[in-house]
């Protein structure tokens, strides 16, 4: 299935209900494999990307024995019997095909492929290149809408924005279990309110929702879609949340834009999506869907340069537009404008050759030969391959620069780690002098009376008095002496650990630093870090570890700023002796990184993954460093797995 083209035979609701599309989503979504589909002039085609480059990304060709397309194709789309050649790809999937029929032979000049994409879901939440208006439900989740109902009760200030986001709560909870009438009824209480409260209109987020559930989306109540209520919705929740959230208000617009472009209101369409791209000038899909709205105008000469700003931002967007149908009515211009690209992206290339080979470097035969060649390879490369070949390039970069007078490559400085002072706690034994009770026994004298003779029949007995003694116990208090265990805090030292810090050389040279590519002049060779500062070299130098992931001691050392770098440089030269330690300038640091480089990244404009640990492959943790491939110079983790600080940071 192609991307949505407004005023084809097809129309909107048509498009959303359309059996094999909606068949074909639900089988997505439970596959761990997403694929987006789209019929591409193969000429078109050619100028994007070779064969190699698609199998790099996915993309097979399949073997077919079968292809039509029948007139389900949009107005931009050429039908194709099995007695007619034609220029089209076919870039087929589970997720897209519902354009298409395949059935007939296939004809000389017709192959299948499939594209598959790793995460549908990522690239909907992102609205880049992989987004749909087919999956437009996503719109009610993105950013502020995903507020919790304790965080918006807390921005209400009156009792009655209290009452409409408890109904908006409620509204939600209904759009999650797909009751998207009652969802509405929620949302109209919200805003208009009931029997028992006022209700609050300026609120932003009830009209997203409002305008999300009349434009429509795959699964959608269809009894629902209303494009002019939509657009109505999208432009109040604009409007509302401009001031205060304008990342979602610039998603308003741009869905705003959508819904009047799918009612055939080009004017409108346009002037909302640009009113996103004021907002948001990075959102790609917003350059994408200004473009596609000029192209149906047949404004082409406005639309292609907002295009290509697109693919600045993602080269797929290339493969999406050459598989749309309102820019397929311009086919040869989008071609001429590809390949002018591609020229422009190859110039680019050779003119950074020429500034790196500029320098007095020696070069070899070999060298001068791997040139050469490198030159012939890429003089027709596709645009795809051009981007992924600009690494392979700076390895030659590397190569002639590893070619100098007295090579300082790698330059290894033993530090000898400082004594480790440590506090802990010891028990240790003391006399304690106690005072207790003590039993004795002494010799006590008594009176007693005796009998002397005995009572008789007609007298009395004989009694005396006689002293005697005998043995009693007494107590008395007495001192003792008894051992006790005591515990104090003891310092004890531990010898430091010696490390190595590595560094390589970075030749003095010429940089276009910035976004305003201002001419900087590195006037000294200078050696700088081959790896970003590890745990192991902090604690060595510092005695201790700030790092918050403590996985490793080859993991950069994080949770430290300028500050407490200038501490670490200033301990180090103490223990070197001397001043020949700093951060390095914001310019030698980007000099660094860009190793005679003029791209976006050090190494090309696009693929981060091999080069760098970011957001989508880190799992937000930090990585050992030296895992991911270095720049021209040797240097490895320019970008990505920490920040790094420069010294002229103030």
């Amino acid at each position: 299935m192609s991307y949505y083209v407004s005023g084809s035979k097809m129309s909107y609701s048509d498009y959303l209900t359309t059996k094999s599309f909606v068949s074909d989503v639900s089988s997505a979504t439970r596959s761990a494999g997403r694929q987006v589909s789209m019929e591409i002039s193969r000429r078109t085609r050619e100028v994007i990307a070779s064969n190699e480059a698609m199998s790099r990304e996915n993309i097979v060709a399949i073997e077919a024995s079968t292809v039509q397309i029948n007139d389900s194709m949009n107005d931009g789309f050429r039908q194709v019997t099995e007695s007619q050649n034609s220029g089209f790809d076919l870039i087929n999937s589970s997720l897209y095909h519902g354009f298409a029929q395949i059935n007939g032979s296939l004809n000389q000049g017709f192959e299948k492929l499939s594209y598959d994409l790793k995460e549908v879901k990522s690239g909907i939440s992102k609205l880049n290149a992989t987004f749909h208006w087919g999956f437009s439900q996503a719109i009610a989740s993105l950013g502020h809408m995903n507020d919790s109902l304790t965080e918006l009760v807390k921005i209400a200030k009156t009792p009655v924005q209290t009452f409409a986001f408890n109904h908006f709560e409620i509204a939600r909870d209904a759009f999650r279990q797909e009751l998207y009438q009652e969802c509405l009824d929620e949302l109209q209480k919200a805003i208009s309110g009931d029997n028992t409260s006022a209700g609050y209109k300026l609120e932003w987020r009830f009209h997203q929702m409002k305008g999300t559930i009349h434009l429509g989306f795959v699964g959608s109540d269809m009894s629902l879609v209303d494009l002019a209520k939509a657009e109505e919705s999208f432009l109040l929740a604009a409007r509302y949340g401009k001031a205060d959230y304008p990342e979602d208000a610039a998603r308003a617009f741009l869905s705003a834009g959508w819904a009047a472009y799918c009612q055939g209101k080009m004017k409108d369409a346009l002037s909302y999506t640009e009113q996103t791209i004021t907002l948001l000038p990075r959102m790609g899909e917003a350059l994408f869907q200004s473009a596609k709205v000029q192209m149906a105008m047949g404004q082409v000469d406005a639309a292609l340069p907002v295009l290509y700003k697109a693919i600045e931002i993602d080269r797929f967007y290339a493969f999406k537009a050459a598989g749309d149908g309102d820019f397929q009515k311009y086919n040869e211009q989008l071609y001429d404008y590809l390949e002018a690209i591609r020229k422009e992206k190859y110039n680019q290339i050779i003119d950074s050759l020429n500034k790196s080979t500029s320098q007095e470097f020696i070069l070899s035969a070999a060298s001068m030969k791997r040139l050469g060649a490198y030159v012939s390879e890429i003089k027709e490369m596709p645009l795809f391959d051009l981007l992924d070949s600009e690494h392979k390039l700076n390895r030659i970069i590397h190569e002639i620069n590893s070619i100098h007078p007295d090579p300082l490559e790698h330059v290894v400085f033993k530090i000898k780690g400082v004594e480790i002072t440590d506090q802990v706690e010891e028990e240790y034994p003391v006399e304690e002098i106690y005072q207790d009770d003590e039993l004795y026994s002494v010799e006590e004298t008594y009176a007693e009376e005796v009998i002397i003779r005995p009572k008789g029949l007609f007298r009395k007995a004989l009694t005396e008095m006689q002293t005697k003694t005998r043995m009693v116990n007494k107590t008395r208090i007495v001192n003792k002496v008894r051992i006790i265990n005591k515990k104090r805090m003891i310092s004890r030292q531990f010898p430091g650990k010696d490390v190595e810090i590595v560094f390589c050389h970075v030749p003095s040279g010429k940089l276009l630093m910035g976004d305003k590519k201002i001419e900087v002049i590195i006037s000294k060779d200078f050696l700088i870090g081959k790896y970003p500062v590890t745990q192991d070299q902090w604690e060595a130098v510092m005695g201790e570890n700030p790092s918050c992931f403590k996985l490793g001691p080859d993991h950069p050392v994080e949770q430290v700023s300028w500050e407490d770098c200038q501490r670490f440089i200033d301990k180090l030269n103490g223990i070197e002796g001397g001043g020949k330690y700093r951060l390095p300038t914001e310019a030698e640091w980007e000099f660094a990184c860009r190793a005679y480089s003029t791209t976006f990244y050090r190494h090309g404009t696009y693929g981060l993954w091999e080069y760098a640990w970011y957001i989508e492959n880190s799992d937000n943790l930090t990585y050992a460093v030296g895992q991911k491939e270095p720049n021209a110079w040797g240097l490895h983790d320019m970008h990505g797995n920490v920040w790094e600080w420069c010294q002229d940071r103030l």
